[in-house]
């Protein structure tokens, strides 16, 4: 695990199971020990749990989850929390250009009719407003 762990500054985490015996020799880390790099993980939870972060993502995600069910261009809705997919009809690069060009948003693609959502954890309700706002308004031009 590793990415936002320290949110920006490289550290990352091991899981591992009970029923695998450490072994000396075999197991180490790049960062392991790090005074600086744990700081800085202490930190970012700090964060997520003072200002609530988990709670965020569940109501944002749902807002979003609501919002593109009204959408006709949305198809198989499905992801959990902030990381969201969905299949589009075969203007899916046009959506994504359109969505960008017009309303200045931007959003990932794992195929050319899969559109993928990943907003930072931080969205905001009018952040969530403005990118649904933009599908609502392409939903009606295409």
């Amino acid at each position: 695990m590793a990415k936002g762990m320290g949110n920006g500054f490289p550290v990352a985490g091991l899981l591992i199971s009970e029923n695998i015996k450490p072994v000396k020799g075999q197991l180490g880390t790049t960062f392991g020990g790090n005074p600086l790099a744990c700081a800085a993980g202490l930190a970012v939870l700090e964060v997520l749990e003072d200002e609530n972060v988990a709670e965020n993502v569940k109501q944002r995600g749902q807002q979003l989850w609501d919002g593109l069910t009204n959408v006709s261009f949305v198809k198989n809705l499905r992801g959990r929390g902030l990381m969201i997919g969905f299949d589009t009809p075969e203007e899916a690069p046009t959506i994504r250009e359109r969505l960008l060009k017009e309303h200045q948003v931007l959003t990932g693609s794992s195929s050319p009719t899969i559109l993928r959502l990943l907003p930072p954890l931080t969205v905001t309700e009018k952040e969530c407003d403005q990118f649904l706002e933009a599908c609502y308004h392409l939903d009606q031009h295409l």
